[in-house]
């Protein structure tokens, strides 16, 4: 059986060489067993098996992000353009509806000025003819008045 100072001395034989590999492989000393030999080999396989399992996935994930991210940009885009159209037609709607009410109000207005002016017209050759009319009935009633008294003494006279 391998006693503990086994196992610290290659831990620490592991430590000291890890730096020396740039493909990040543990280098590990020759073990004084075989079996300890191949149950390091063993796990030094399932690790890089591991890690290379681990690069894939995480590719693949980043890959499948990106894609999700292009695609929810493009949906955005397009979602963000429609509603941009949307405004647009619902803005020329509401100005085009502005436009035909202020066209109503003013077909309105003029004609109700027309009348106005109409009816201001007419009541002022209403007024004329009547200033015409008074004028010519305090004439006569002047020409009246200036009679009586002529006939008042006329037949005064005969009186005597």
């Amino acid at each position: 059986m391998l006693s503990q100072e086994h196992y610290e001395g290659v831990r620490s034989d592991a430590g000291n060489h890890r730096d020396d590999d740039p493909t990040g492989h543990v280098a590990v000393p020759e073990p004084r067993s075989p079996s300890a030999a191949r149950l390091l080999e063993m796990t030094a396989r399932d690790t890089d098996q591991w890690r290379a399992d681990a690069r894939a996935e995480a590719t693949n994930i980043v890959a499948a992000a990106r894609e999700e991210a292009v695609a929810l940009v493009r949906s955005a885009e397009q979602e963000a353009a429609s509603m941009v159209e949307t405004a647009r037609l619902e803005a020329a709607r509401t100005v085009d509806e502005a436009q035909a009410t202020a066209e109503i109000v003013r077909t309105e207005a003029d004609r109700q000025r027309a009348q106005s002016e109409a009816e201001v017209a007419r009541l002022q050759q209403v007024a004329a003819d009547h200033a015409q009319h008074l004028r010519q009935h305090l004439n006569d009633m002047l020409g009246r008045l200036e009679s009586v008294p002529a006939q008042t003494k006329d037949h005064a006279g005969d009186d005597l």
